[in-house]
């Protein structure tokens, strides 16, 4: 598994502190479209009964991602991260997003339905058979883009995030500290809980 730099590894715990389950370098395969391979920093769906007894009450969302969506349907989340410098050209490419798109299995051929829906807005509603879906674009920086077609939320606003979510389930959270698979994750409730 590729390791992931700081900011797509704040951008991974945000989102699953927020009930979505997570593919962290998605691959992107060549294909007759696509030239190069490439990657999405995350991908992933959160269901709309997602509840964990610690840290997975609809008070412990964040109200300004919850705020964009509608928590009461299945959502898919395409996220690009950056640390540092970007091409804002290079943010959430055509060819990526149509990839990506049918991963999710919301339906048959999403790609041909909505991709241009999903390139041009932050959030898309997906219909079908009676059924109702969304995705989310959503860029995560310690930087701001100009672009208009993707939600954004800086690396300072998350790390407060999990901190205070951390500090909500202080005591619960440092005696499990050690079961996370995440290093970043056990070293912050470490540092919360002796503070």
């Amino acid at each position: 598994m590729k390791n992931m730099n700081y900011g797509e590894t704040n951008a991974y715990w945000y989102l699953r502190l927020n009930g979505f389950f997570l593919i962290n370098n998605f691959v992107i395969h060549r294909t007759d479209e696509i030239a190069y391979s490439s990657d999405i920093d995350i991908l992933g769906i959160r269901l709309p009964y997602v509840f964990e007894e610690v840290g997975g009450q609809p008070d412990d969302w964040d109200e300004s991602l919850l705020q964009t969506l509608n928590p009461n349907i299945m959502t898919g989340v395409i996220c690009e991260v950056k640390t540092g410098d970007f091409d804002e050209k290079t943010l959430f490419r055509k060819k990526y997003l149509k990839y990506c798109l049918d991963r999710f299995g919301f339906m048959p051929q999403l790609s041909d339905a909505y991709t241009e829906q999903v390139f041009n807005n932050q959030i898309t509603l997906v219909e079908f058979e009676g059924r109702q879906f969304q995705i989310l674009k959503l860029f995560v920086s310690n930087y701001e883009s100009k672009r208009e077609d993707f939600v954004q939320l800086r690396i300072k606003h998350i790390r407060q995030f999990i901190e205070n979510g951390i500090q909500k389930y202080r005591e619960k959270k440092w005696q499990d500290r050690v079961l996370f698979q995440s290093d970043f994750l056990g070293e912050h409730i470490d540092r919360k809980y002796n503070e």
